[in-house]
């Protein structure tokens, strides 16, 4: 069967899917909530306008169907683990940290382990890697004792004559014995150590009164060990929240994720991820994140997510915390995140090796199959995307002796009175290579269009315009399966490139990052469009609560649609919603 006929026959049902390629290797899993509608989006080109590098090496697709969205995420978590598919982010199986959690029982016990266990009376952490965690459970226990033995024992155990366990061991113990020394575990792990720090200088000094210098010296170290309850930090937050905070940055083949782990205002935590990044969907991989990252460890309170990142398509365990950064602290962690991406690029950048070798022949090749006579150094490729002409986005990407410069990347708005293809290439262009030469900028040695010959003419016209015919222009023919199959040269000739592999696949490579790059500009416009339209002007509407109306809705007319009750309780103010009303009465 082909794609289109496998399509058809997927029900309308959760499940999972699985994407094969040509060598019957699972390049791809996903979930979904209707397999049918959401596999169909991967090739409608309506809704995803260019195919992506995944979609183009898809040959089959499988699927299991579930009976809920729990199952469902499971399910993928274990396909992913079997078949690892180079599309899916892939965490580490020891992406896991130190927790200290008390047992939710009768008599409870602290327990040290690496996996949150979901059913504890209380977890703290993640702990900070080097932090000596089971170090502090020791001082936890010789301080706020609970039960440290088996209990029942019908005797008092050896802890309890040390003043370390509860007397769960041979007596009934009182509830609130426990509720009181969990209290002081509560606030000592919201940074209040003080009574705790005094009891350890008292126990130290008595050893070492006693001549017990050896145990004075363990208790001298579990007081340091404590030190990363009470280090300051660059940026403190008054806020008791469990806060996590998840940014990412793509730069030429690699996607970098920084997560940063807030306690009671405090930064305790700092991990990073990277991976080579195969222009997947930023939305896909973030939720493949979130799935594996949240396994072994604590859901947060508050989970703030880049912009790019669609709230809406959340699963619901994170769609009902996660926030786009809009306060003043929110937009303060989010910006240490975001610098420690930009970090963790630029050390992978330091410690890569770069082959110039192949980008050379490659570039050699092009200029030789183009009928080019001068070096290539400086490429530069356009597109156009656009969803039911709105949204329009234009996008340019540039290499430089045969590298993606993503900082040089740039996306350009364009007005939806330019009704063709060629009258917004025309219009991208000539502000593009206008701006160039009022500031001297660099110009490339080559132009592609991401097109045929309508294309590279709306091209050659503005560069006729502003006096540079001498920049090369070419252009990339696609077939009706939207896969690259032709190149026009210089001469306007069409010359096969599949038989020149390397260049085939460099230049197919070019492609997908370009229409990627447009595609994201205008889901972001799409998205910003949502958040700065009238709905801004509504009294007692903000970004907060627009936010919160966005990750339930994806239209002002299923807003519309919404009963008062609900609209009530999402907004949780009755003048928001008063006016929020008179607004949609009045939407056409």
């Amino acid at each position: 069967m082909n794609i289109k006929s496998i399509i058809s026959t997927l029900p309308n049902q959760s499940g999972c899917y699985l994407y094969y390629n040509e060598h019957n290797n699972v390049i791809y899993v996903g979930k979904a909530k209707n397999l049918k509608k959401r596999v169909s989006s991967y090739f409608d080109r309506v809704h995803n306008l260019k195919t992506t590098k995944l979609v183009r090496e898809i040959v089959d697709i499988k699927y299991f169907v579930v009976s809920n969205e729990k199952e469902s995420l499971v399910l993928e978590e274990n396909l992913i683990k079997k078949y690892r598919p180079k599309y899916n982010v892939l965490l580490n199986d020891d992406k896991s940290y130190p927790y200290i959690t008390i047992t939710n029982e009768k008599d409870p016990m602290y327990k040290y382990i690496r996996k949150v266990d979901k059913k504890a009376l209380r977890s703290f952490g993640p702990l900070p890697i080097g932090s000596k965690a089971k170090d502090s459970l020791i001082t936890l226990q010789r301080l706020f004792p609970l039960r440290r033995c088996k209990g029942n024992l019908g005797k008092p155990c050896f802890h309890y004559f040390l003043n370390q366990c509860s007397g769960a061991c041979f007596k009934e113990v009182d509830e609130l014995f426990y509720k009181e020394q969990i209290k002081k575990v509560d606030m000592f792990f919201k940074g209040n150590i003080g009574e705790v720090k005094n009891n350890l200088t008292a126990f130290m000094n008595k050893a070492s009164e006693n001549l017990q210098f050896e145990e004075a010296q363990r208790i001298k170290e579990q007081i340091a060990t404590l030190s990363f309850m009470t280090t300051k930090q660059n940026v403190e937050f008054q806020n008791d929240l469990n806060i996590d905070v998840i940014s990412f940055l793509i730069d030429d083949e690699k996607i970098a994720i920084s997560t940063l782990f807030y306690r009671s205002g405090q930064l305790i935590l700092k991990d990073e991820h990277i991976q080579t990044y195969l222009e997947q969907d930023v939305n896909d991989l973030m939720q493949h994140f979130l799935n594996q990252i949240y396994k072994k460890n604590i859901i947060p309170d508050k989970l703030i997510l880049s912009n790019e990142i669609q709230l809406i398509n959340l699963s619901d365990d994170f769609k009902k915390i996660a926030t786009h950064p809009i306060t003043k602290d929110e937009l303060k962690m989010f910006d240490i995140s975001f610098e420690n991406a930009k970090d963790i690029i630029r050390r992978s950048q330091i410690s890569k090796t770069i082959n110039i070798g192949n980008e050379q022949e490659i570039l050699l090749q092009l200029a030789n199959v183009s009928n080019i006579e001068k070096e290539l150094r400086r490429i530069e490729m356009f597109d156009i995307s656009n969803i039911a002409n709105e949204f329009i986005t234009g996008s340019c990407v540039v290499y430089i002796n045969g590298h993606p410069v993503r900082n040089e990347f740039r996306k350009y708005n364009i007005d939806a009175k330019f009704t063709s293809d060629y009258d917004r290439l025309k219009h991208m262009l000539y502000r593009r290579f206008q701006k160039a030469l009022l500031e001297k900028r660099d110009l490339p040695d080559l132009i592609i269009m991401d097109g045929g010959i309508i294309q590279i003419h709306a091209a050659k016209e503005i560069l006729k315009t502003l006096g540079l015919e001498f920049i090369s222009v070419i252009g990339l023919v696609k077939n009706e399966k939207h896969r690259t199959e032709k190149l026009i040269d210089v001469n306007e000739q069409e010359k096969e490139i599949k038989v020149h592999l390397k260049l085939f696949n460099w230049l197919s490579a070019m492609q997908i990052r370009v229409d990627e790059y447009a595609k994201s500009g205008y889901r972001k416009k799409q998205a910003v469009s949502l958040l700065k339209n009238d709905l801004m002007n509504i009294e007692g509407l903000g970004e907060k609560r627009i936010q919160i109306l966005f990750k339930k809705y994806n239209t002002i007319n299923e807003i519309k649609q919404t009963k008062d009750e609900e609209l009530i309780n999402l907004l949780k103010n009755k003048k928001a919603f008063i006016n929020l009303k008179k607004y949609l009465d009045d939407y056409k």
